[in-house]
């Protein structure tokens, strides 16, 4: 009677465990393999693209999210609220065919130069993965791209006489005659970073407080600035502070941040005045141009 009771327990064991086996096997038989998608291959979905005269285009990673044995066709589009065109401002393709075997390539965008006729232009370009040969993802689809012209610091070009000069005082929203500055003594300090010398700045026959003395330091011999194109979205003037002018019998000082272009040859420069003998002080804004 036990053995009986033994065998009985023992093959409801078996029973238990192949149905759990086949029931399991079942499970593996129906597991569903998700479709592939085309996304953008990156965190990062906004990029600034420096268009240069180097033609060096601007690449974005696109992805499969599994590999396939044939070639799949990514397709995209293009629009630009800023108004960038096609065969203008840039050129694209609106197709990428990722290859056999791979799952990750990059889409150029090509940027031209001749399209951007002043630093002073940027565009917006949005591009966005359509339906091709794979769906696209619901998440990392739309890429945008800014673009600017970049030009590159070249001390040759930007030192030598600025005749087409203005200035605003304390905020004004008339400018001074032209007058011309001087830029010159160009001295390099590092790859991206040079000091110049920046002579009449200011000068208008006009300026209420002039004329400047030959000995004064706007005149000779010119104030020292540092200039910094490190950073391509904003290249930097500084002038530290420094005599200026003879007042009366004590010299007022000068400071000064601004930018400046090396594709417009332009320099925008706020300086501010401290006059010795009261302690007062003026701001003018000097654009110097060619």
């Amino acid at each position: 009677m036990n053995n009986n009771i033994f065998k009985f327990f023992f093959a409801a064991i078996v029973l238990f465990t192949m149905g759990a086996c086949k029931k399991n096997n079942l499970v593996i038989d129906k597991e569903v393999i998700p479709p592939s998608f085309a996304k953008f291959n990156s965190t990062k979905l906004t990029s600034t693209y420096y268009v240069s005269s180097a033609n060096t285009p601007f690449k974005i990673p696109v992805g499969i999210t599994a590999v396939a044995d044939k070639d799949r066709t990514v397709t995209f589009t293009y629009e630009s609220p800023t108004g960038a065109a096609q065969g203008t401002q840039y050129t694209a393709p609106t197709s990428l065919v990722i290859p056999a075997g791979k799952a990750l390539d990059s889409l150029a965008i090509q940027g031209i130069y001749a399209g951007y006729p002043s630093s002073s232009k940027i565009d917006t370009v949005k591009v966005t993965i359509s339906n091709g040969d794979v769906a696209a993802s619901a998440y990392n689809n739309v890429y945008t791209v800014v673009m600017r012209k970049y030009c590159d610091v070249d001390g040759a070009n930007l030192i030598g006489n600025y005749a087409n000069s203005t200035d605003t005082y304390n905020g004004g929203a008339s400018s001074k005659p032209n007058y011309t500055a001087t830029i010159s003594n160009w001295t390099t300090l590092t790859p991206t970073s040079a000091t110049v010398v920046i002579k009449n700045l200011g000068a208008t026959s006009d300026n209420g407080w002039g004329p400047f003395d030959v000995t004064d330091g706007a005149i000779t011999p010119g104030l020292t600035a540092t200039l910094d194109w490190s950073n391509p979205a904003n290249f930097s003037v500084t002038i530290p502070q420094q005599n200026y002018f003879g007042s009366g019998s004590a010299v007022s000082t000068i400071t000064a941040t601004g930018t400046f272009s090396s594709c417009d040859n332009t320099f925008n420069i706020v300086a501010k005045v401290k006059y010795a003998g009261n302690g007062s002080t003026y701001t003018h804004t000097s654009i110097l141009r060619r």
